[in-house]
């Protein structure tokens, strides 16, 4: 029986046997002619009992063509007739982000709601024809999008109602996976896909008004999207958004303050968001931290001394202060999972004029934000450590050649973190 594409066979336990007719008899029976049933004999076959993983996961024959066989080619899987452990062209990191089901039963019809929304979402693009490897390839990673957020948000209904937010649920994921798996070039092929048509109808829905029923696609999409940067890194320091003349390359840290700039507009509403719940728990854990004081007290001492702070100074008064005073705790928490959002959420929480200051490269803007980049490469496991480190170097090769010795000796730390050797050295 075909439905959607696929095919679902039924199973008995035990059948009996059922003799097979020929074409000729079907054809007299179908003229109301009664015949005896003529047995065939099954036909002479070979088992393919050395089939890769995947084949024996879907009880098919393998043809058994290595490296990789014709129909996990045709799939754009990865082929392994190995034991079905962890790909070993798996980094670590890229399977750290897999947690159990708390509830399996229900994580299983979740996925399989949000499989039939996927089905028809891919099936009405603007390309036409989507091939069965691309729909096996969105499946895959729905399914490895959906156990990073089991038992933290309840997304599907709005996954499954939201077209764009759809598209970056799958763009997202295939970027996450064309940089855990480098050698498979065609997950940044269906990268870009998704992230176009994300973005194409994201901009569209932003053109309406922020309402309680299109906030949580909204804000999901946002925040799914200010990840793409962090992810896409550059070859080297050079192309660092110190050394370039186009505004773009400093989008990886502009992005992140995107979702401030929509809670102003879902502020009403937010009680009733999936988010809800997450974002009170993150604010909390900010409070914990978060130091209003004015003045240098708590301040690095050196960094206080050159960005002018002084006794009175607050937030009004130096662009400096705030950004400053909020890294101080960063600097001092233990770098490991459970602290990881409190110490990225530091992008979010700057200034459009700190901001200024970094993209027109001030010394001490870029300073502060080297000191948090520095700390961000403690943990080379990380998924945005590509970029954090990249782009200390860059701050720390562009700043090394800075007039005032002041500058230079506070590179000290960072250069510490990223392991840039300092060329007056």
């Amino acid at each position: 029986m075909e439905k959607g594409g696929k095919q679902v066979i039924f199973r008995v336990k035990n059948p009996p046997a059922q003799p097979r007719a020929s074409r000729k008899q079907s054809s007299l029976v179908c003229e109301g002619q009664s015949v005896d049933p003529v047995y065939h004999p099954r036909q002479a076959h070979r088992k393919s009992r050395t089939g890769c993983v995947n084949c024996k996961q879907r009880l098919i024959k393998c043809d058994e063509i290595k490296p990789c066989c014709r129909r996990c080619e045709i799939y754009g899987v990865d082929c392994s007739y190995s034991s079905p452990k962890s790909s070993p062209k798996m980094r670590p990191s890229a399977m750290s982000g897999y947690t159990p089901s708390p509830d399996g039963h229900c994580q299983n019809m979740a996925a399989s709601d949000l499989a039939c929304h996927l089905e028809r979402l891919l099936c009405h693009t603007d390309n036409g024809f989507v091939s069965g490897s691309f729909r096996a390839q969105a499946y895959k990673c729905l399914y490895l999008f959906i156990n990073g957020l089991s038992g933290r948000v309840p997304a599907t209904p709005t996954f499954a109602a939201t077209p764009y937010l759809m598209h970056a649920i799958l763009g997202i994921s295939n970027a996450y996976l064309a940089r855990a798996l480098p050698s498979s070039a065609c997950y940044r092929v269906r990268e870009t896909r998704h992230l176009i048509d994300a973005l194409r109808l994201y901009q569209q829905e932003l053109k309406s008004q922020i309402t309680k029923d299109n906030m949580d696609g909204i804000m999901s999409t946002c925040m799914l999207l200010s990840d793409v940067p962090l992810l896409e890194v550059e070859n080297s320091p050079s192309d660092s958004f110190v050394f370039s003349s186009d505004p773009s390359a400093l989008n990886w840290l502009l992005m992140q303050s995107g979702l401030s700039c929509l809670l102003l507009y879902t502020q009403p509403y937010l009680s009733e968001s999936i988010w809800f719940v997450p974002f009170m728990e993150s604010y909390n854990e900010y409070l914990k931290t978060r130091d209003r004081r004015t003045g240098r007290e708590g301040l690095h001492a050196e960094l206080a001394q050159l960005c002018e702070i002084k006794d009175d100074s607050n937030d009004e008064n130096n662009t400096y202060h705030e950004a400053l005073r909020s890294l101080m705790p960063i600097l001092d928490m233990e770098t490991n999972r459970t602290n990881f959002v409190t110490m990225a959420s530091y992008m979010g929480n700057l200034k459009p004029k700190f901001t200024a200051l970094i993209g027109n490269r001030e010394p001490r803007a870029l300073l502060i934000l080297a000191f948090w980049l520095g700390k961000m490469c403690e943990d080379p496991s990380c998924w945005v450590y590509a970029r954090m480190h990249m782009e200390c170097l860059a701050i720390c090769m562009y700043l090394e050649s800075n007039s005032d010795p002041r500058v230079v000796g506070l590179l000290e730390y960072p250069v510490s973190r990223c392991g840039y050797a300092l060329k007056h050295n």
